[in-house]
């Protein structure tokens, strides 16, 4: 083999590979400060998907200073109640109330939560046929696009439709902690009912209107990436299973035109 072949294979290879390399799981990166970047969306979500709960149990400052009997419209539940019977759920004015006591506790060092909104009406659904304001597959809300399309390995599950794995289809994999496989709450109000907000029900995958009075869980988002440290390294691309083939391919061919 002539050293002008040997070049050309040595380049095709490294520039597959080069391609190969690209980051695993683009759409979503871990922050330093404890939150989820979604590229796609750009937003970023909360890593923790029941915040309520986790400073509740700490006796965290930020739980200290809640006052859900102060929430206007809001369930009346005393504090022991919303973190030990229901388990850090919260109705939809509990909620909005909440994350707004995020933003003014600067949670996270963030002072711009909210909840995820919904697309209304979203056309990305694919709609029950006996309730028109239910659906699957509505990747046009945040929440769920974030569960059928930006996070593979952690909480998207096509098999959700046909109902086979009720609260199994959801792992805390990946970057998120504490995901429930229950409803959650949006900040999107129901446009044809002033009672109702939409929630998406995470242990089969449709979104929904609910009454505001029911309870959910809360996942705060903020608008945008959170700008990492000053001095912290690139993230190196991961290159993969058939990356670290095409890597040794190209050693094997460096070698023989060094024993050439």
């Amino acid at each position: 083999m002539g050293y002008i072949n040997q070049a050309r294979i040595i380049g095709f290879v490294a520039a597959v590979l080069l391609l190969g390399a690209g980051p695993v799981k683009a759409a979503l990166t871990m922050q330093a400060n404890g939150t989820v970047y979604d590229s796609v969306q750009d937003i970023s979500w909360d890593q923790d998907g029941n915040a309520v709960k986790t400073l509740c149990d700490a006796n965290d400052p930020i739980w200290q200073a809640f006052d859900p009997s102060a929430v206007v419209n809001g369930s009346g539940r005393a504090k022991t109640d919303i973190c030990d019977r229901d388990d850090g759920r919260l109705d939809w004015f509990e909620a909005e109330a909440w994350v707004a006591h995020l933003n003014a506790q600067v949670y996270k060092g963030i002072t711009n939560w909210r909840q995820w909104t919904v697309t209304q009406p979203d056309p990305t659904c694919s709609f029950h046929s006996s309730y028109t304001s239910y659906g699957y597959r509505c990747t046009g809300s945040e929440m769920g696009h974030l569960f059928y399309a930006a996070a593979p390995d952690g909480l998207e599950n096509p098999s959700m439709l046909d109902f086979s794995c009720p609260q199994t289809c959801l792992m805390n994999t990946g970057q998120f902690e504490n995901f429930r496989p229950s409803v959650y709450w949006s900040s999107t109000e129901y446009a044809n009912g002033p009672a109702l907000a939409w929630s998406f029900f995470a242990s089969f995958g449709y979104q929904k209107d609910i009454l505001k009075g029911d309870q959910g869980y809360i996942w705060a988002v903020r608008p945008g990436q959170v700008e990492p440290p000053p001095g912290q390294p690139e993230p190196i691309p991961a290159v993969g299973a058939w990356g670290l083939g095409l890597l040794g391919l190209l050693l094997m061919v460096l070698a023989r035109a060094r024993l050439r």
